[in-house]
């Protein structure tokens, strides 16, 4: 299963920059594309548009999923999902696809942070809750998948880790993720989990045990990155 994925384009800005890498992959079939996030600059719903003739421009795309990033707003999710049912947009949800006769679960989430920012505190309520029950909705969610598929991968545009946040500033990480996700990941024998937001890590996996943590954030990458699944 050829795999690819990336975040935090924020389109314009690095819309060019996601060219350059995909453009390597000219002419190829790609079974999946998993995105993290951060796609668009301010929720600008129209300009996802240039992302996507960005990818149908070199390859061919299977299936395409993605959650939503904090530039993603949650009044505007609905509209994204209507105006791009090409995309499979998953938002404390899970899908399950084959390739080659073999499946793979996505469980997708914005994911969790250890401190909600003054801007979520003031805006979104109950923030600190959401938050709080996160681990166990994840938790939650990879059990249901695993139902259906046993091979499972966990999407989400905050990291789950504190390893992977290498290269940002100690003080912020709170911010960035949450290291309790991590701890599921790894009770619950997920193999893979991909994230963005991340736009200074320099840590592009990190591997706990028999789980691998991606930083797919394409300002810190300066490319796709190309995940190898063993399904």
């Amino acid at each position: 299963m050829t795999v690819i994925a990336f975040s935090d384009v924020h389109v314009p800005r690095y819309l060019a920059l996601l060219e350059r890498s995909i453009r390597d992959y000219s002419g190829k079939k790609i079974d999946l594309v998993l995105m993290a996030g951060d796609l668009v600059e301010r929720s600008n719903v129209p300009n996802l548009k240039l992302l996507l003739e960005t990818l149908y421009k070199y390859i061919e795309v299977r299936k395409i999923v993605s959650v939503f990033g904090n530039e993603e707003y949650r009044e505007l999710e609905n509209e994204f999902r209507a105006r791009y049912p090409e995309i499979t947009w998953l938002n404390d949800e899970y899908t399950v696809t084959e390739a080659e006769g073999k499946c793979l679960s996505i469980v997708g989430s914005r994911g969790s942070l250890v401190k909600p920012t003054s801007w979520q505190r003031k805006n979104i309520p109950n923030i600190e809750e959401e938050y709080k029950r996160k681990p166990y909705i994840i938790r939650e969610l990879i059990n249901e998948a695993r139902k259906e598929c046993e091979n499972v991968i966990y999407l989400s545009h905050y990291a789950p880790t504190w390893r992977t946040l290498i290269g940002e500033r100690r003080q912020i990480w709170p911010y960035l993720g949450d290291p309790r996700i991590e701890k599921v990941l790894l009770e619950e024998g997920v193999k893979i989990a991909i994230h963005g937001h991340v736009h200074r890590g320099r840590v592009s996996f990190a591997k706990i045990g028999d789980l691998t943590i991606f930083n797919v954030a394409l300002p810190a990458r300066g490319k796709v990155t190309q995940i190898n699944l063993d399904t």
